[in-house]
């Protein structure tokens, strides 16, 4: 006679694997395909007489078109469009520093305007994509940054649709890294010296805002756990519930800091995001919260922890219910032909299998064990959240700043002295420049550094706890 199956002690349903690691996919800031600007011939004036600035400048044009050519890529391949970026984001800010140290000698001979569209912003009632135009060079390295990192976080969804949680879980820290490096480095420089700040708070891009990029920083941290979780998920065997269920607790409390931050410091750009991702932030947090009920209460009864383990049990069937009202407990409404229907089997399998469970388990206590069941989860049983800040520190390569200017004493007709606003720092107006005839080298990278805040304090480490974590998550 076949033997019949423990209805007390079934595996953890494939469900959870896809809800855990349900996550959002962006899409990423644009250049302008109509803008026509050259670096080579802005800044022919100050950089024919020196082959290095002029084998920069030329790189600059290359891989800036390059990065443009990807873009317009209706297969728009996001390694290829990575790496372009990757190689066009040190020259850009190399000249920027060349720039900065010798403005009196840094002329343009054609306005440099960048032009780029914002991949996190969505305002349906724009017929046409509405582009956003400055002449900072700042502006252009901080697009480009964000283009980067969010190119990133997509192949991150990629890897995670490959079912390679590692390799998405790498991704994501990096996307972080990028993201913390502009919330905690770049912006908050720039926008201090700044004093068209406040003008452009509404006007610009979410991707140059530092509450946005702050917020961010929280988001990929928790896409990126959500991978670790799914790495051990994905194996066979009994995964260490109390563990599984600390880190869903950490994933809600990082995806409550994104919307949080993003609410209290950048509540114009959050106003243009697009509602049905606020929708799936919402129905992620209550599910990773109902996600670690759920594991609490599998390890409580393996530890014959009857009562208890039933009450936990019971609190994650509760928070895996529609809500009521919008500020109601639950998960919001999914909508026939809304972004989370494709979730709806994985809702319906984690619901049943969790009604199912808590039947066997009340008819076993009610017959067996006899232990008193509580009508929640006592704060001494509780899980503690744990937050693995996965976080791959990002460093922007310095490179020695380039000699600029010519041999004549005076500007050749048409040139004119770069102002603050291409530089992206100081005055946001223009500013008027003095000619000179370049003799002088510029300051070398580490003399630079001393001058420039945005390249000092860039050491940051994981605590660890959370590098213990992440590598017994890698080696399980």
């Amino acid at each position: 006679m076949d033997e019949v199956p423990d209805a007390s002690a079934a595996p953890h349903p494939d469900s959870i694997l896809r809800l855990a690691s349900a996550v959002h996919r962006f899409a990423i800031p644009y250049i302008n395909p109509e803008d026509q600007l050259s670096f080579v011939e802005s800044f022919k004036s100050c950089s024919e007489s020196h082959r290095s600035t002029s084998s920069v400048m030329q790189q600059a044009d290359s891989r800036r078109q390059e990065i443009k050519k990807n873009m317009a890529d209706g297969k728009l391949s996001h390694a290829a469009l990575s790496k372009a970026l990757n190689e066009y984001i040190p020259l850009i800010n190399q000249i920027l520093l060349s720039c900065k140290f010798q403005p009196e000698v840094a002329r343009l001979d054609r306005k440099l305007v960048f032009s780029w569209y914002s991949g996190l912003e969505h305002i349906k009632h724009r017929k046409k994509k509405h582009y956003f135009d400055s002449e900072a060079l700042m502006f252009e390295l901080v697009l480009s940054l964000a283009t980067y990192a969010l190119s990133e976080s997509n192949l991150g969804c990629d890897s995670c649709i490959d079912g390679d949680f590692p390799q998405a879980s790498r991704h994501f820290s990096k996307t972080a890294g990028i993201f913390q490096y502009l919330g905690g480095d770049t912006l908050p420089n720039w926008m201090a010296n700044s004093k068209q700040h406040s003008e452009m708070e509404k006007e610009s891009l979410a991707e140059t805002r530092v509450g946005v990029c702050v917020a961010l920083t929280f988001l990929f941290q928790a896409m990126a756990q959500q991978m670790a979780v799914a790495t051990v998920l994905v194996k066979p065997g009994v995964p260490n519930y109390a563990l599984m269920g600390k880190l869903c607790s950490g994933i809600a409390e990082d995806l409550d800091s994104f919307v949080s931050t993003l609410r209290s410091k950048s509540p114009v750009q959050m106003s243009r995001m697009d509602p049905s991702f606020l929708t799936l932030i919402t129905f992620s947090i209550n599910v990773q919260r109902a996600i670690s009920l759920y594991f609490l209460s599998r390890s409580l009864w393996t530890a014959s922890e009857y009562g208890v383990a039933i009450a936990a049990l019971s609190e994650a069937t509760v928070a895996m219910r529609t809500r009521v009202s919008p500020t109601g407990r639950g998960l919001p409404e999914i909508e026939p032909n809304g972004p989370l229907q494709s979730l709806v089997s994985e809702v319906n399998g984690f619901r049943l299998h969790m009604g199912s469970l808590l039947k066997a388990w009340e008819k076993d206590n009610s017959l067996v064990f006899f232990d008193k069941v509580p009508p929640s989860v006592p704060a001494n049983k509780a899980l503690k959240a744990i937050q693995l800040k996965k976080v791959e520190e990002f460093n922007l390569e310095m490179r020695d700043p380039l000699p600029l200017g010519s041999q004549e004493v005076e500007p050749k007709d048409g040139a004119r002295s770069i102002s603050a606003t291409s530089i992206g720092s100081g005055d946001m107006g223009n500013s008027t420049g003095h000619s000179g005839d370049g003799a002088l080298p510029p300051p070398s990278y580490d003399e630079a550094v001393f001058l420039d805040p945005r390249v000092a304090g860039l050491q940051r480490s994981d605590s660890d706890l959370a590098r213990e974590l992440s590598e017994k998550l890698n080696t399980e």
